[in-house]
Formats: C-alpha cells, sequence, structure tokens
C-alpha cells in the first residue's frame, strides 16, 4: 500500500506542477493578449483620426475655392475699370538727313604730254622679213618684224638729233651707206642714219639677219 501511496503522491505532485504551469502561461498569454488589445486600439485610434482628416480635407478645399470665388467677385468690377488698351507706340526719331558728299577733289593738273608723231617705215622689207606689230614710245616708233629663220628683229626708228656713241661698235657697210654694229652672247645690233632718222635694229643671235634687213631699208 505504500508504494502505491507513493506513487499516486508523485503523480498529483506532477498534475499539480503541470496544471500550474499550464496556468502561469495561460496568465501570461492573457497579459500578451491585453497588450496587444491596447496597441491595437491606439492604432485604431490613429487610423481613425486619419480617416476623418481625410474627410475633412475636400470640405476645407471647397471652403478655399469659395472664398477664391468670393473674392474674384469683389475685384471684378474693378478689374473691368481698367483700361487694358495697348499703349501708343512712341514714335521713332527721324533719320538724321545724310550728310552731303564731301565735293571730289580736283583732280591734279597734268603736264600735257606732247603728242609725238609716228614715223612711218617707207622701205619695203625683203623676202623673209614680216612686220608683225608695232609700238610708239614717246619720240621712238618701234616696228616688230618676224624673221623667216627664227632671228626676230625689233626696228626703232627716231629723229637723229644727234649721232649715237659708236665707240663701242664696229663699221659695216651696207653698199653706199655706212652702219654700226656689234655681236655678243645675248643679242646682236645695228645702227645707221638715213634721210634725218636714226635706225637701231637689234635681233638674239646673228647679226648676218639685221645686215641682210638692214641692206633693203638703205637702198631706198
Amino acid at each position: 500500500m505504500r508504494n502505491n501511496d507513493e506513487l499516486l503522491r508523485k503523480i498529483a505532485n506532477v498534475y499539480v506542477e503541470r496544471y500550474g504551469r499550464e496556468l502561469q502561461e495561460e496568465q501570461e498569454r492573457l497579459e500578451q493578449i491585453e497588450s496587444h488589445t491596447i496597441s491595437e486600439i491606439r492604432l485604431e485610434r490613429r487610423v481613425k483620426g486619419r480617416i476623418a482628416a481625410q474627410k475633412r480635407r475636400p470640405y476645407l478645399r471647397l471652403l478655399s475655392a469659395l472664398a477664391a470665388c468670393f473674392t474674384l467677385m469683389l475685384l471684378l468690377p474693378r478689374l473691368l475699370n481698367l483700361d487694358f488698351s495697348t499703349p501708343p507706340l512712341q514714335s521713332a526719331p527721324a533719320p538724321a538727313a545724310p550728310a552731303a558728299p564731301a565735293a571730289p577733289a580736283a583732280p591734279a593738273e597734268e603736264s600735257p604730254m606732247a603728242d609725238f608723231a609716228i614715223i612711218p617705215l617707207s622701205a619695203s622689207l625683203p623676202d623673209g622679213f614680216v612686220q608683225i606689230g608695232f609700238e610708239q614710245d614717246l619720240e621712238k616708233s618701234i616696228y616688230y618684224i618676224e624673221d623667216r629663220y627664227l632671228d626676230d628683229v625689233v626696228l626703232t626708228l627716231e629723229d637723229a638729233a644727234k649721232s649715237p656713241d659708236t665707240a663701242t661698235l664696229v663699221e659695216i657697210n651696207l653698199g653706199e651707206s655706212v652702219a654700226y654694229g656689234t655681236q655678243t652672247d645675248g643679242y646682236s645690233l645695228l645702227t645707221f642714219k638715213r634721210d634725218g632718222v636714226l635706225y637701231t635694229l637689234t635681233c638674239r643671235h646673228d647679226i648676218n639677219t639685221l645686215v641682210r634687213l638692214g641692206t633693203a631699208l638703205v637702198k631706198i
């Protein structure tokens, strides 16, 4: 019997401990539920407050719009009396009259150039020579003559007021007339006087080209 009583006592103690632990856990659970309920109540109050604020905002907007309309009704008569017409344009200043152009300066008096008469080439050119150009340079009449052998000649005629310097020239006979000439590496020259006119012939190569042409010119 003692063994049975001791076993029942142990079973009772275990039951009491378990039941007590369950009661304690239930108490803690109730306390947690209470704290959560309080938090939920506070949260619910906040939510309701925000919802009420949101509901009040349309009324506030409506009141603001009504106030703006009322203000516009008060200011509208004054606005209608204002003159919004475009202000008159200011006339632009008249452009200044252009200054009168300065009188052109009188041209400097040029010394009158003397008119020089052309000295004609009265003699006929021999075969193999053809005149291809002419130029008047002050008192000199210049004729450009083409040579058949490509040794073209420049013939200058001018009044023989004085005899040319023949110190460096060689005397050359042209039939019954006397001429003076020279030949260098760059050119050949022949000069003589006829009827008061000084003839000067030059070419680039052979002085014999000038002798042939000069002989034909002095024969007339």
